[in-house]
């Protein structure tokens, strides 16, 4: 790495994370496909080690590449397969709303998600492979460096999206995922950033008519439009695409320190919806209820379609999250476990029973 890369590195990269990443791989189970050679398992025949099949030699094909064996056993020319090694595109998404300025100091969810991203993107890097990110902030999109490349640089360009600028106003989600969509390489590992809580609100003019027409219909529509995310989500593994959703979230995300019959008036960091009014209490309770039907939805979602889905607390050690994130991207976790910090249970192995052994008679002699 350049030692511009390098300091562009250590402005999002905590020295304990940036210590984690020495002799560590960014594998995936599945094969890629790449457009040069690389380390990864490829979905397609190559110059690699591993074997993969014979076929019948034709016309044009490589002399050396014959299998005298397998010719002796079929009596015919036959071709020596092999399992071919491809670069690795990893694509990150980055959400840089308001409500991803939430959180001081080593609780940001700015800063969490920054380290995330670049740990990603230096190992992939580091390793040959090609990088490239999105971003959606204030309403807007970034699509300026979406086309991976493998270039050192590019980590100098995502330290100075993710930690320059004033975070605010909402993500167009619908709009970074289809306009990412076509541009992606043939079997990219596509990450997407977010707390994905309201991810698609409505847009900052339609606040007053969204307040007046609050009810049933608004819920229904806000419903539908995450389903048309959580689908185009779903269309990127359908095109053959590992999708991992990198859920971040405060504590106070999850459980709000609003105590009391006190009255409280909750501002919307994205600035599209209006303020809510009651007591502590029983904010507190309708966000509770809300946030476990929402985070229940978005886990049925990604287990339907195979989506990995990480949450991460922004107060936790970032070492063990990107450890797991690695892990089930390798295939050593199953996807259907969520939770970074809630330790995965493994059924226990039941010990086998080994049957007694009956002593033996003696036998009698002759008399």
């Amino acid at each position: 790495m350049h030692s511009d890369s390098g300091n562009a590195l250590a402005a999002v990269l905590p020295p304990a994370l940036r210590d984690l990443l020495r002799g560590r791989a960014l594998t995936l189970e599945r094969p890629v496909w790449g457009q040069r050679a690389g380390r990864h398992l490829s979905a397609r025949a190559g110059l690699g080690h591993l074997f993969r099949a014979h076929r019948p030699y034709v016309a044009g094909d490589d002399p050396r590449l014959l299998d005298w064996r397998a010719m002796a056993r079929r009596d015919r020319p036959m071709l020596r397969q092999t399992e071919g090694e491809d670069e690795l595109s990893l694509c990150a998404l980055v959400d840089l709303s308001g409500t991803m300025a939430y959180g001081e100091g080593e609780t940001s969810k700015r800063r969490t998600a920054a380290a995330m991203v670049a740990a990603l993107a230096h190992l992939a890097l580091r390793q040959g492979d090609r990088f490239g990110f999105a971003t959606g902030g204030d309403g807007a999109l970034g699509l300026a460096h979406l086309r991976p490349s493998a270039s050192a640089s590019r980590l100098g360009a995502l330290a100075a999206a993710l930690s320059e600028g004033e975070l605010r106003g909402l993500c167009p989600w619908r709009e970074l995922v289809s306009g990412a969509a076509p541009r992606l390489p043939r079997r990219a590992l596509v990450v997407a950033v977010s707390d994905f809580l309201d991810p698609c609100p409505p847009t900052r003019g339609a606040a007053p008519e969204v307040e007046a027409t609050a009810g049933p219909r608004a819920e229904l529509a806000n419903v539908s439009a995450e389903e048309e995310l959580w689908g185009a989500f779903a269309g990127l593994r359908a095109r053959g695409h590992d999708v991992v959703l990198l859920q971040v979230l405060h504590p106070d995300e999850i459980d709000p320190p609003w105590r009391g019959d006190e009255f409280l008036r909750i501002l919307d960091p994205k600035g599209s919806r209006s303020s809510i009014k009651g007591t502590a209490n029983a904010l507190k309770r309708r966000y509770q209820a809300r946030f476990a039907a929402h985070q229940r939805a978005l886990t049925r979602h990604c287990e339907a379609t195979g989506i990995h889905l990480l949450r991460v607390r922004s107060d936790a050690p970032l070492e063990e999250a990107l450890l797991d994130l690695l892990a089930r991207l390798s295939g050593l976790t199953p996807s259907s476990s969520t939770g970074s910090s809630a330790a995965t249970t493994q059924p226990k192995k039941t010990p086998k029973k080994t049957p007694k052994k009956t002593p033996k008679r003696p036998r009698r002699g002759p008399p």
